[in-house]
């Protein structure tokens, strides 16, 4: 599947994961074949051993902050050396 319906189905918006996958620090295997950047679909579902990756807001007026937390919390699981199985927002 390419980024965009990826990042669709994990509720990330398509911008935050192509930055994700240009600084490398995006949770599934994916590589650029032409103009597109194709996401392993089989590592879009939870892996054995995987964690998910959990973020919310309070109020809709702090839906900018979304992806930042996504990105925060991504960041730090993969730091401590988790694998990253599901974004859910």
């Amino acid at each position: 599947m390419n980024l965009k319906e990826w990042a669709g189905v994990q509720g990330i918006h398509p911008v935050t994961a192509y930055r994700w996958f240009r600084d490398g620090k995006l949770p599934v295997p994916a590589r650029r074949v032409g103009g597109l950047i194709l996401v392993d679909a089989l590592g879009s579902a939870a892996a054995p051993g995987s964690v998910a990756v959990y973020a919310r807001l309070s109020s809709a007026d702090q839906r900018c902050d979304l992806d930042r937390q996504v990105a925060r919390v991504t960041a730090w699981a993969t730091g401590e050396g988790l694998s990253v199985g599901r974004v859910v927002t």
